[in-house]
Order: C-alpha cells, then sequence, then structure tokens
C-alpha cells in the first residue's frame, strides 16, 4: 500500500521524435492529472566500437546532443503545465534503460511513444515501445498518433 505522502513517479521515454513528443504530451497530461513527478528518459544508443576512437566519439556526442534537446523539449512541456520532473540521460540501450530507471524509481506508469512503422516495418527494424512492453514489469502507455481516426469518434486530446 503506497503511503499517502510518497510522490507517485511516471518515467517518460524521449527521444526527439514525433512519437515521443505525444508520449511526453499525454505523459505530462497523466502526471498533472494524478499529482505525479514525471521522469524524462532519454538514451543515446552506444555506437559501434568498430568505428573507431574518433568516429566514436563523434556519433556518440552526437547522439547525447540529440538526446539533451529531447530531455530539453520535455523540460520545457512540463514546466509550461507546472508538473514536477526529473531528467536522466543514459546511454545503452534505450528499452533496457527506460524498464532499469523505471524498475530504480519505483514507477507506477511508463509512457513511450510509437513511430507507427507497422507490423512488418517494427518486426524487422525493431521496436523500442514494443520491447517495453513486452519486458516491463509495471503498465506501459504506449502513444500512438491519431492518424486515422473514423467519422463517427471524436479523436482524444490533452489540453493542460
Amino acid at each position: 500500500m503506497r503511503d499517502e505522502f510518497e510522490t507517485r513517479e511516471i518515467v517518460i521515454g524521449t527521444d526527439g521524435s514525433a512519437g515521443a513528443a505525444l508520449a511526453v504530451e499525454q505523459g505530462v497530461w497523466l502526471a498533472k492529472m494524478l499529482g505525479a513527478q514525471a521522469t524524462f528518459v532519454a538514451v543515446a544508443r552506444a555506437p559501434s566500437l568498430v568505428l573507431g576512437e574518433p568516429y566514436y566519439q563523434r556519433a556518440l556526442g552526437a547522439d547525447l546532443a540529440k538526446a539533451r534537446a529531447a530531455i530539453a523539449d520535455a523540460v520545457l512541456f512540463a514546466e509550461e503545465r507546472e508538473v514536477p520532473y526529473e531528467t536522466e540521460i543514459i546511454e545503452g540501450s534505450p528499452a533496457e534503460k527506460i524498464l532499469e530507471v523505471a524498475r530504480t524509481r519505483g514507477a507506477e506508469l511508463i509512457v513511450v511513444g510509437c513511430r507507427g512503422r507497422g507490423a512488418v516495418t517494427g518486426a524487422v527494424l525493431g521496436s523500442v515501445s514494443s520491447d517495453v512492453v513486452h519486458r516491463a514489469d509495471r503498465p506501459v502507455l504506449v502513444a500512438r498518433p491519431t492518424a486515422r481516426v473514423r467519422a463517427d469518434t471524436t479523436p482524444l486530446t490533452f489540453a493542460v
């Protein structure tokens, strides 16, 4: 049972993509509604060591810069909505690191985006969101763009 004074935690994975932006939007909205803290996680993929030292450092530096930019966007979104947050930029496998942060922090929910590549492309290229869903030991929300909406439904929007 959760102590009434214990902070609720939602881990939100971000990489700066459109799908991740939607995950940030929905995760921050949920955090606001639940009185939870958002923890934004951006993961820089470790480049192959085969590249050699100068190329390895350049590739890692570029990926870290992309992760910092994704975190900066997420932080701005949370601050505008007055949602408490923390950030983590980690090097490694994105799904693995997002799950690790969620476990370490005792998060009640993980929110990740979906690139919407489709079943075949996703199966061939792999998918961070799919990997997180299949390996998670807690609830996961996959934020999906509403590109195709039936005429008889109203799209779900979040305004905080």
